[in-house]
């Protein structure tokens, strides 16, 4: 009976020291298979742009294959859900703007997932200023301009993406300006644009990547920018601080998460070929060239930009006294 008892044991250790190898190994040889990316806005526009260009990067850096799928829906809620109930292992990863993280929490009293405990923050891509951008036909070529015609007639603006940076965004300019304006909600940039640049709905803060494309081809204008100072690809864009708008340097941050527990040889793979494609000379020029300031992070760091974010957003929500439910 002992003999029988020791050999039974003998014969679990082994086969947990197995699987344990087996485990090691597994994660050594992270990744055998392609890693899906999934991104809560619609496919195209600047997104997509970026994107494209670290995807490509990382195949020809590592041969890892990264999958672009698109989950837009609920003010990117249902892709950031999608990532986080995931199973944890680095081959489900998400792309988004802190404000899925730093935002939307403080605007929704029930969300399907905690992000004080559901996420793991891998790296962020690098900075991005906004831009107040109208229609051509809108009679205001700055911001003070547009609050006094505000004063007289009734303006929208379109909302691309409630709880996003730019919501929050729009809402500080309207607090700090006693701009006169109301949101009209899209699903994203894109289908918004197609709103704006015929005047249909006049105005749009946006990301400076998606308006790029729009202000170099003249079918919008520039109001200002959100940045401290101006961008080297829209000189003769003021800032809306040389406006006279002190309270208003706002710039967004986008980040790469997946779910929690995500192994750390996989977490650690998944982080350095991140930040070594960001970081390559000509994927940062390109961004650099879309409107992005790109900058890799360490997970700390990545962690403690959204936890900042979270503290400043979240103090302007209640500030304003916004909600979304």
């Amino acid at each position: 009976m002992h003999t029988y008892k020791l050999r039974r044991r003998e014969v679990l250790v082994t086969l947990a020291l197995s699987q344990m190898k087996a485990g090691a190994f597994a994660q050594a040889n992270f990744p055998d298979k392609p890693i899906r990316l999934v991104v809560p806005y619609p496919p195209g526009g600047a997104a997509a742009t970026q994107l494209t260009l670290i995807q490509a990067k990382i195949l020809k850096n590592t041969g890892a294959n990264l999958v672009l799928d698109y989950k837009p829906g609920a003010s990117g809620n249902i892709g950031v859900d999608t990532v986080l109930k995931s199973r944890p292992d680095g081959y489900t990863i998400g792309w988004a703007g802190t404000g899925s993280f730093a935002i939307i929490p403080h605007l929704l009293s029930k969300l399907p997932y905690d992000v004080s405990k559901d996420v793991q923050y891998i790296t962020a891509i690098g900075s991005i200023a906004n831009v107040l951008v109208a229609s051509t036909s809108l009679p205001a070529n700055n911001l003070r301009e547009l609050v006094e015609l505000s004063k007289k007639e009734d303006l929208s603006y379109a909302l691309a993406s409630v709880g996003s940076t730019m919501h929050l965004a729009m809402e500080a300019i309207i607090a700090e300006t006693g701009l006169k304006v109301r949101n009209v909600p899209y699903k994203g940039e894109q289908p918004a644009l197609l709103d704006v640049i015929p005047g249909r709905v006049p105005l749009m803060l946006i990301t400076l990547p998606g308006a790029l494309e729009y202000l170099r081809g003249g079918k919008l204008k520039a109001l200002g920018v959100t940045s401290a100072t101006r961008s080297p690809l829209l000189p003769n864009v003021p800032t809306l601080i040389e406006q006279g708008f002190k309270d208003l340097e706002i710039r967004g941050n986008f980040v790469f998460f997946g779910p929690a527990g995500i192994p750390p040889s996989a977490l650690q793979w998944l982080q350095q070929e991140l930040a070594r494609a960001i970081d390559s000379p000509d994927v940062k020029g390109a961004l650099a060239d879309l409107g992005t300031d790109a900058k890799s992070m360490s997970v700390a760091n990545t962690t403690a930009l959204v936890r900042a974010e979270d503290q400043r957003w979240g103090a302007l929500v209640k500030k304003l006294g916004i909600k979304w439910d």
